[in-house]
């Protein structure tokens, strides 16, 4: 993915103590800064208008890729992180976003397709999708799962709409489990463990995969 997608690009020392900002006031500037260098890219991006969800989507996607590729274990770490960076190395932080930010725009061109509606399809397959979110919703150790395949997806370079991409393929991977007869539909065993295994292997070969693994539905951004 280049040097400035290396988490060992940049690194930063603490050499004296300074105060913190709340991780709300940090969250805000990131968000702003993140939008200048999507518009870097994006000359026509209106930040104030349904565009802010981008941002807000790149944000989320910058702290999963953050502490996964750091090894870091809560939100509150990832922040820290980005702080010192900000803090210690402002120039170099902003040098390796805009390079985050331009992998992370190819990646959104390329996994997500913006709809005005939601796709159609076969009415048996809606109730497949359907019964298999409801039970990956109650499924045992739902977040460790997801955090697991968040993880083998950013290993594979994908770092755009990662949690939802994570989720889409989980629900669809349960659904195959479904068998639908007349009259009701019925869930052959299945553990997350081998949802996992079989989720491995697809994003093992995801880079092969060419085209959207979502779909969008934005709505107008209302500050």
């Amino acid at each position: 993915m280049g040097t400035a997608l290396n988490p060992t690009y940049f690194i930063v020392v603490r050499v004296m103590q300074t105060p913190q900002m709340s991780q709300l006031t940090l969250r805000k500037r990131l968000l702003s800064t993140l939008a200048e260098e999507i518009e870097k890219y994006l000359p026509q991006f209106e930040p104030y208008s349904s565009d802010y969800q981008m941002v807000l989507y790149a944000c989320r996607d910058l702290e999963q890729w953050v502490e996964h590729k750091w090894t870091i274990t809560s939100t509150d770490g990832v922040y820290k992180q980005i702080e010192d960076a900000l803090e210690y190395e402002p120039r170099v932080f902003r040098v390796f976003l805009n390079f985050w930010v331009g992998h992370w725009l190819e990646k959104w061109r390329e996994r997500v397709r913006v709809l005005s509606e939601r796709p159609k399809l076969p009415p048996m397959v809606l109730k497949k999708i359907k019964k298999a979110r409801i039970l990956y919703k109650e499924m045992g150790h739902r977040r460790e799962l997801k955090k697991m395949v968040i993880g083998k997806l950013i290993g594979q370079g994908e770092i755009c709409m990662v949690e939802a991409i994570a989720e889409a393929l989980t629900v669809e991977e349960i659904a195959k489990h479904i068998q639908s007869t007349e009259g009701d539909s019925e869930l052959i065993i299945v553990t997350p463990i081998d949802i996992l295994n079989s989720l491995s292997q697809r994003i093992s070969r995801i880079h092969e995969e060419k085209g959207p693994l979502i779909h969008l539905n934005i709505k107008p951004y209302a500050p």
